[in-house]
């Protein structure tokens, strides 16, 4: 599957983020609730390469970041966390490339929220291909990780990959809304 470059994909979810979080005063990080049909679209718009990989990840939780009061700025920029992975990514019909080695988590945080994984479980999620590596953003609001326990995650992305219909997961207001942003 090719696609763009992640960091509009970042950007769009950054501003749908931060555009909620601004217009609310509550004191919980309010997200978008995009679902793995809404980031197939998405990636498959785009002009980077990405895979779709599901399998279990692994890393070292302590290396994740925290927001601390004493200092705010330290989260502002991603922390970038080697990880492996073992699993299936995604061919021309199914999950049927083994996938065995390792990727870079990129954790953002958003104010005092940042992203965050459990190592060990199994997801499905979408990275970006370069020639040197694969880089998995992982964003306070989920965006590019589902659980992948149960397999309803691969099985949307396996109908919208097959041109079936692409679920989507946005209110119907915002459906679409995200995707122009990713050409900003």
């Amino acid at each position: 599957m090719s696609s763009r470059n992640s960091k509009p994909i970042c950007n769009a979810v950054f501003v749908a983020g931060l555009t909620l979080a601004m217009a609310t005063q509550a004191s919980a990080l309010s997200c978008l609730p995009m679902g793995p049909g809404d980031v197939y679209r998405i990636v498959s718009e785009s002009e980077d390469p990405f895979v779709v990989i599901e399998g279990r990840v692994s890393f070292d939780e302590a290396l994740l970041p925290r927001y601390s009061e004493a200092a705010p700025r330290a989260t502002e920029q991603p922390t970038e966390i080697p990880a492996q992975v073992t699993g299936l990514m995604l061919g021309e019909r199914i999950f049927d490339q083994s996938v065995d080695g390792q990727i870079t988590l990129e954790v953002h945080c958003l104010g005092s929220w940042c992203g965050s994984l459990v190592s060990g479980t199994r997801y499905l999620f979408f990275a970006r291909q370069t020639d040197e590596r694969v880089v998995a953003v992982v964003e306070p609001c989920g965006g590019f990780f589902f659980a992948a326990e149960d397999g309803s995650a691969g099985d949307t992305v396996l109908q919208c990959h097959r041109g079936g219909v692409c679920p989507s997961q946005l209110p119907e207001s915002l459906d679409g809304a995200v995707s122009p942003l990713a050409d900003d």
